[in-house]
Parts: structure tokens; C-alpha cells; sequence
């Protein structure tokens, strides 16, 4: 027999405090458009006491009785319509952005539970008065710490085309597939949309090549530059969530967005924290003006970094980013041979410098590092691994990045 009987009187609301849309933010509305399992399926019960499945909401009561309702959505707000009447306590469900809180108060004391969410990549506008002409996507997960940095990986669509939405569809496959590291790091991931147009195929933006560099005008100027932008408005955003996001970075890539991370850590050294290039032709960027009398200018080296863009390379500050250059040992994916990635003249002295055959080509490399005093750089080839990310290297990865948070 029941030690109680009481009337219970039902309201349900939900104060959002979230982060506030601006800049061309796409920010999460609740509502039947978005569908029950879109909003309830993200929240993972932390307290055995409440179950949520599709729009059915069950809270188990201290004496093992169970009261099933389900959920009404409007624009703003969530109604709970038990299916006993007068059977459920007055309750209500606060909201922000990496959980839930839900408080239920009765004559018998206040009982609450706490149900983690799972975030959603967010969409930024292009702003070019902000200095970036592309969107930019980003991730916070609920484990981001309230002093953190940004973890920045740029698209590689993989392809030319002028389609932005092409482009766009990659980025927001690569900040899914990069959620682990941000779960597990608790920092905040930032994926940049920029194109690579078949129009100007010889641009090979997404691995920031010569031409990329060198170009000035139209959207696509200086990419490098509006990166960084992307970076700081990124950071005023988690600073009105009361996240600070360091002005360095940890940057990751692999195969064009490694050469992308690669030699942007050579051109902005003072903004990188730490950075991980993988699947980069066994040639990173050579932090040497000359090797075997030929001039190493960009990307094989720095000879004219300078001369590009207008700021020379500052070996000292290199030598202290910590690296994690590494290579499959089965990986033949060399893009030397090709017209978007090296001009003849480029072709020419990686040939002569670094050899022909890619694979032969790491060592040399190496000794580059190594004689101009990079000790930290850490550089590793995977046995039996082509030109692919393993479960290995991954683990490797976020060692690697979590070892270099301070």
C-alpha cells in the first residue's frame, strides 16, 4: 500500500541559455520541425530515476512506481501530459548548452537528475568585414573547459569544384569525424569552408600551395590570414560563454589539410601551440633558405617566405612549436607529378634536393630538421599503414595534443 497520496499539479518550461545566435550562427530551435528523437534522443539519462525514449518521458519514483506522460513541443517552450491525471509532481527543466538539469519538487523533497547532451556543430556566416569571405564550422563538446584552445582543422573536399556546398558537405563530415578529439581534449574544433574551384584548378587551396599564397585578390586572398580571423571571432564567441580559448592553436591535417597545417606553422609560427601533419608526401615544409645550392622557396622551404608575405620567417619561434610529422610506410600518395599541387620549377628542386621516389624522401627531411635545431619535432613512420588515419594513430594524435595542453 502506498505511504502517500497526494494531487500533483504539472509545469513544464524550459529557460534556454544557450549561446545567442549572431554572425550567422545556425543555433538549435526546439519545435515539431525539429522531431522528438532529434531533441530527447541527444540526452543521455545520468540518473537511472528518469528515462527518455522518443517523445515519452518516465520518471521512477523512491518508491519504485513508474509515471509515463509524453512531451508537446511548441517554438519555446515543452508541455509533460502525464497519463494519470493529478498524478505528477511540479517540476521544471533548465537548460544550457552541455546538459540538463531537471529539478522536481514536491511535499516529500526535491529530487533532480542531470542528463549530458550531446552537441551539434554550429554554422558561421562568411563575414568579410570580420576578415574571413568563407564560413566556418565549430564544435563544443560538453566536456570543453572553461580555459582552453582551439583545435583547427581545414577542409579537404579531396576534389575541385565550384560548388561551395560541396565544400561545405566535407567540412561538416570532417568536425563529425574529429568529435572524439575534442571530447577527450575539451577543446573547441574549428573547421573552415573554403572552396577549391575548378575554375582555378591550379590553386590548391586546401593544401595553401604557392599559388594560394601568392594570391591577393578576390575571396580567395590570403586564406592564411583569413584562417587566423576565423580563429579570433571563434574566440570572442566562447568568450561570451565564458570559455577563454588561447590565441594559439592546436592544428591538425592530413594528406592536403597536413600540408595546410604543415606550412601555415612555418608562415604563423606565434599562433600555433602545437601541430600534427600527416600524409605530407614524406617533404614538409624544409625550415632551410638553401640545400644543395638550390633556393628552397615555398612550400619546399622558406627562402621566400618573406618576399610573399611581407613577414620573414622566424626560425626561433618555429623551433619551439612542438610537431608530430608522420608518414605511413605503405603510403604511395605522392602529389608531386601533379600541376595543382607543384609547378615544373617546383618539381625541379624537390627532385633534386629530396629525390623522386617520395618515400626516399623523409629521411632527407629529417636531416633538415635536425640540422637547423628543430628538436621538437617528433617524426614518425607507421609500419604496414598506407595513406590512411588508424584507430593507432588517432590515440597517438590526442596523446600528442593532450601532452602539449598547459
Amino acid at each position: 500500500m502506498k505511504k502517500y497520496s497526494v494531487f500533483w499539479a504539472l509545469a513544464l518550461c524550459i529557460l534556454i541559455m544557450a549561446f545567442t545566435a549572431c554572425g550567422g550562427d545556425v543555433v538549435e530551435t526546439l519545435g515539431p520541425a525539429k522531431g522528438y528523437d532529434d531533441f530527447l534522443g541527444l540526452w543521455v539519462a545520468q540518473n537511472s530515476n528518469y528515462t527518455f525514449t522518443g517523445n515519452s518521458f518516465t520518471y521512477r519514483d523512491d518508491f519504485g512506481d513508474y509515471w509515463p506522460g509524453t512531451f508537446t513541443f511548441t517554438n519555446t517552450q515543452i508541455t509533460f501530459t502525464p497519463q494519470q491525471a493529478n498524478t505528477w509532481e511540479e517540476f521544471t527543466l533548465a537548460y544550457r548548452v552541455s546538459e540538463v538539469t531537471l529539478e522536481l519538487t514536491g511535499p516529500y523533497g526535491i529530487r533532480s537528475g542531470t542528463f549530458a547532451r550531446q552537441p551539434e556543430p554550429v554554422f558561421v556566416s562568411a563575414n568579410p568585414v570580420k576578415g574571413f569571405n568563407y564560413g566556418y564550422y565549430y564544435y563544443v563538446p560538453a566536456t570543453v573547459k572553461k580555459s582552453t584552445y582551439l583545435l583547427v582543422e581545414t577542409n579537404n573536399t579531396g576534389s575541385v569544384n565550384d560548388d561551395i556546398n560541396v565544400h561545405a558537405q566535407s567540412a561538416y563530415n570532417n568536425i563529425n569525424f574529429l568529435r572524439t578529439f575534442a571530447d577527450e581534449l575539451g577543446v573547441v574544433l574549428l573547421v573552415p569552408v573554403f572552396p577549391r574551384p575548378a575554375s582555378t584548378w591550379q590553386m590548391y587551396t586546401h593544401a595553401l600551395d604557392r599559388d594560394t599564397l601568392q594570391n591577393n585578390t578576390g575571396s580567395l586572398a590570403r586564406i592564411d590570414l583569413q584562417l587566423i580571423q576565423m580563429i579570433d571571432d571563434l574566440r570572442e564567441r566562447c568568450q561570451t560563454r565564458r570559455i577563454k580559448a588561447a590565441s594559439k592553436v592546436l592544428l591538425n591535417g592530413f594528406s592536403a589539410s597536413g600540408n595546410f597545417a604543415n606550412r601555415f606553422t612555418a608562415i604563423h609560427p606565434g599562433r600555433v601551440q602545437a601541430v600534427a601533419a600527416g600524409g605530407v608526401n614524406c617533404m614538409p615544409i624544409l625550415p632551410a633558405n638553401t640545400l644543395a645550392d638550390e633556393n628552397l622557396i615555398y612550400p619546399i622551404g622558406i627562402y621566400d617566405i618573406g618576399t610573399i608575405t611581407g613577414t620573414a620567417f622566424n626560425l626561433a619561434a618555429y623551433k619551439t612549436v612542438p610537431q608530430y610529422i608522420f608518414m605511413g610506410a605503405l603510403d604511395t600518395n605522392d602529389t608531386l607529378p601533379f600541376d595543382d599541387a607543384f609547378s615544373n620549377q617546383e618539381r625541379t628542386i624537390i627532385k633534386k634536393v629530396l629525390g623522386e621516389n617520395m618515400q626516399g624522401r623523409w629521411e632527407p627531411s629529417i636531416a633538415v630538421y635536425k640540422a637547423q635545431g628543430c628538436s621538437a619535432v617528433t617524426f614518425v613512420k607507421y609500419p604496414g599503414v598506407g595513406h590512411e588515419y588508424t584507430e593507432q594513430i588517432k590515440k597517438d594524435l590526442i596523446n600528442f595534443f593532450r601532452s602539449n595542453i598547459r
